[in-house]
């Protein structure tokens, strides 16, 4: 199983080469995102929607669904949640500070021993000890 994160979803959405191009060798597998991406991208469709109004929203909002249509996605379930956040207060008492989404999205990877999440942010799964694959956006 492979994770992408909400970084890959934004990208797509973007339009960029680079991260169509590495997920075109995926294109035998099924791709996976954790729920909390959704929460994540409505997040900043609320954003759209009050900085540049409905109109806006509205065909930001049918792009992000037609992007999000091509993945499977995992329900967020009590046992995720409780290890993100005890793995994050663990963290935190290291000095390593990690915002809870990224928590859950690397939490949900480690449990469904996913075998690898795509992102563009390394840094902020390499706790989870599971393989990242990244790529840079020129």
């Amino acid at each position: 199983m492979i994770l992408v994160d909400t970084t890959v979803i934004i990208d797509i959405w973007r339009g960029k080469p680079q991260v169509k191009t590495l997920l075109k060798q995926y294109k035998e597998e099924s791709l996976f995102i954790s729920a909390i991406t959704i929460a994540e991208l409505y997040d900043g469709l609320g954003y759209t929607k009050e900085k540049k109004g409905n109109v806006v929203h509205n065909k930001i909002k049918e792009q992000i669904e037609k992007v999000l249509s091509g993945f499977h996605i995992i329900p967020i379930n009590i046992l995720i949640l409780q290890e993100s956040g005890a793995f994050k207060g663990s963290l935190r008492a290291k000095g390593i500070l990690l915002d809870i989404a990224d928590c859950i999205i690397g939490l949900t990877a480690k449990l469904l021993n996913a075998d690898k999440i795509i992102t563009r942010n390394t840094r902020h799964f390499q706790e989870f000890g599971i393989n990242i694959e990244s790529y840079k956006i020129t």
